[in-house]
């Protein structure tokens, strides 16, 4: 079974320039914790896409060791077998947020991208969050370009989008003839096979698809 969580945006409890940040994808990390079907399962955090690496780790860590986790970090300078080694064998991945571009460059040079499609093909829980969400997915709506394992475009922290960025989007699905995921903060989506299911961990934001009908943007809230 593949198992994979989208997260459209949200805080999680840590340090950034001296202030403590709020929670807010509790119910979000709870689910991608059950995804794994093991009380004690094997966390690893990729932080590539951050600019405060060690912060947003000890952060991590924090929340997913209180989730039951044995939580570890990838370290990308160890070799191609130790990266494949760290990547296949654990129990769930977590890419951080952050410069998509400089994250999917990292994982192309350096051939993580077809270890994290390998482990996704595994049945690992794969998960990530903004820049982490980008990455799954064919293309963002400024078409860097993903690992396409979710053949659609993705758009994060939908909520928070600017008329440009939106039409941007609808651009997208209306070029490219493909269906575009629209996630809110405190969102994910979670594809299980052919199935997807909306997790909140605010129930007043939302998640959409959005399509083009005969030339018409078609936005459905899921």
């Amino acid at each position: 079974m593949k198992k994979l969580v989208c997260i459209g945006g949200g805080e999680i409890p840590r340090y950034k320039n001296g202030i403590l940040l709020p929670y807010e994808t509790k119910e979000i990390d709870q689910e991608i914790v059950k995804l794994s079907n093991k009380e004690h399962p094997k966390f690893l955090f990729i932080s590539i896409a951050s600019s405060h690496p060690e912060e947003y780790f000890e952060g991590i860590k924090k929340v997913y060791e209180e989730l039951g986790c044995t939580v570890s970090h990838l370290d990308i300078s160890k070799t191609f077998s130790e990266l494949e080694h760290d990547i296949l064998n654990t129990d769930i991945i977590y890419l951080g947020g952050g410069n998509t571009k400089y994250l999917l460059d990292k994982l192309k040079s350096t051939g993580i991208d077809k270890l994290l499609i390998k482990a996704y093909n595994y049945g690992i829980v794969c998960s990530g969050l903004s820049a982490g969400s980008y990455c799954w997915f064919n293309c963002n709506y400024d078409l860097i370009e993903g690992m396409n394992v979710i053949n659609a475009v993705n758009c994060v922290h939908y909520d928070h989008k600017d008329e440009i960025s939106k039409n941007k989007l609808y651009d997208v699905v209306k070029e490219k003839n493909i269906i575009g995921y629209a996630i809110d903060n405190q969102v994910a989506l979670e594809f299980i096979d052919d199935d997807i299911k909306v997790i909140k961990s605010n129930d007043t934001k939302n998640a959409y698809r959005i399509s083009s009908i005969d030339g018409k943007i078609v936005e459905e809230k899921m």
